[in-house]
């Protein structure tokens, strides 16, 4: 089955599956055991009931009667697939139309036989064997094998390979009344796996929490410490940026590799008098030789993004040559 048919299953499919699962898994605990302590299938030992009269076994622990299968009036149903417990309670309902006799005068047995043939809906069908004891001859047996000190969990009739009963009368005997209840052992061990689940189930979340505390106080005890590495590492990083920052200021406003990409696009025959730098822009000035265009040669080298001249009037020129007063942007570097 793949995943996608599991997801769409109803619910009867899915209790199925769970039911082969679990018997799968009690049968793989069974191997696991030594094979005294398992409880084998197929009857070994049984008490018969004969002639009127039961016939105990010479084994002790046997708890099923054997009776004649002449005694007992037996049909094959097919039926929808339901619980054991739901197939007997339907049977016992309509147990006037299955059995040619009065129904409050039997006692009846059901056995699933196995799967039939589905029918044309797609419903999944069941082969069902029931079998009817009168209840006067059930009475008779009941009398007999409490003459004999028997107390049968089981009653009804070998199968055809003398392995395990056909059917089972005992519960609808007990009911009847003819049989005194069996004491609720199993009830008691399942409540007790119950109990013990849900013990184990607490204990799991309680130590879980308990691990969850100790982890808690570990971290509370922590916490100062960890605080206070908190607080270093915010501080080193903080001063980690201021570094970086000064760095980069230091990188782009050095005024040494500013003088030296000035000095380098300064045509010939020019001199820089004073030079102020406030980070962004440059003030030059100085003299320039007759004829020695500074401006020009500034814009030529490429170096800088404006060139201007400070004064709007314009110099004379002298003997000794032409002052200039500059206003340069110099272009930034890649990587800056």
């Amino acid at each position: 089955m793949t995943l996608s048919e599991l997801l769409n299953a109803d619910m009867t499919t899915l209790a199925r599956m769970a039911r082969l699962g679990f018997d799968l898994w009690m049968r793989e605990l069974e191997g696991l055991l030594p094979a005294g302590l398992v409880r084998g299938r197929n009857l070994t030992a049984w008490h018969r009931y004969e002639h009127g009269a039961v016939i105990a076994a010479s084994g002790s622990g046997a708890d099923t009667l054997v009776i004649p299968q002449e005694l007992c009036l037996v049909r094959t149903l097919t039926l929808p697939r339901l619980p054991q417990a739901d197939l007997a309670a339907l049977i016992a309902l309509d147990a006037d139309r299955i059995m040619p006799v009065a129904a409050d005068s039997i006692v009846i047995g059901v056995r699933i036989v196995g799967p039939a043939e589905e029918a044309a809906g797609g419903t999944e069908l069941l082969r069902v064997q029931v079998g009817a004891l009168p209840i006067v001859r059930a009475r008779e047996m009941a009398e007999a094998a409490r003459a004999a000190g028997v107390s049968p969990a089981q009653v009804g009739p070998l199968d055809a390979a003398g392995e395990r009963l056909d059917f089972d009368l005992a519960p609808a005997m007990r009911q009847a009344g003819l049989l005194p209840q069996r004491p609720a052992v199993a009830r008691f061990w399942w409540a007790v796996v119950a109990v013990l689940v849900l013990v184990n189930i607490g204990t799991a979340v309680l130590r879980d929490q308990q691990q969850v505390t100790r982890l808690q106080a570990l971290v509370d005890a922590q916490a100062p410490a960890l605080n206070a590495v908190r607080r270093i590492e915010d501080r080193v990083i903080g001063n980690a940026r201021v570094v970086q920052s000064l760095n980069a200021r230091r990188t782009e406003h050095q005024p040494l590799r500013l003088m030296a990409r000035v000095g380098s696009a300064m045509p010939e025959r020019a001199w820089i008098q004073r030079f102020e730098w406030d980070g962004k822009t440059l003030r030059l000035s100085g003299y320039a030789a007759p004829g020695v265009k500074v401006v020009a040669a500034l814009k030529a080298s490429g170096l800088f993004a404006s060139v201007r001249a400070s004064r709007a009037e314009a110099v004379a020129e002298s003997e000794t040559g032409r002052p200039f007063e500059l206003v340069l942007t110099p272009r930034k570097e890649a990587g800056t």
